[in-house]
């Protein structure tokens, strides 16, 4: 179901197919993947190069043609930070926020559960788990063994 600028289960945005206050056609695709209980990244349709974050062009060869492809869900962390205030809904803070290097040769940033903020370390495997926060469909990353 997709939610309008208010958050109201009945004011369906037409076109957008998500539930997110803001639009385009750049990361449209990305909201209605996780509404379908994945996460999508831009792979280029002539080079074959994935990226994210979604952009109308490939940056390696500039291409404007892509396609939506699915992620795995695993990766590595990055780096990290700890995310203390503001609070905000659906999180308990501290908590940890990762940027993970994916198998898929794309970095992804995310909010980290099931981990205590101190025991986040880079290179630590993680994977992507689908969960919602309120009527919002979205991602958070969980330890994975590798």
């Amino acid at each position: 179901m997709a939610y309008g600028a208010s958050g109201a289960a009945d004011e369906q945005v037409a076109g957008r197919g998500h539930n997110v206050s803001c639009s385009n056609k750049d990361f449209d695709f990305f909201y209605r993947g996780l509404e379908g209980g994945q996460v999508l990244i831009q792979q280029c349709g002539n080079c074959g190069s994935p990226r994210n974050p979604p952009s109308p062009a490939c940056p390696e060869c500039h291409s404007l043609e892509w396609h939506a492809v699915p992620l795995g869900g695993g990766g590595v962390v990055h780096s990290y930070t700890v995310h203390h205030h503001p609070p905000l809904p659906g999180f308990v803070t501290p908590h940890p926020v990762v940027l993970a290097d994916m198998d898929e040769g794309i970095r992804l940033i995310g909010a980290m559960d099931g981990i205590a903020p101190e025991d986040v370390r880079i290179g630590m495997p993680v994977r992507v788990k689908m969960v919602r926060r309120n009527d919002i469909a979205a991602f958070r990353f969980t330890t994975a063994k590798k």
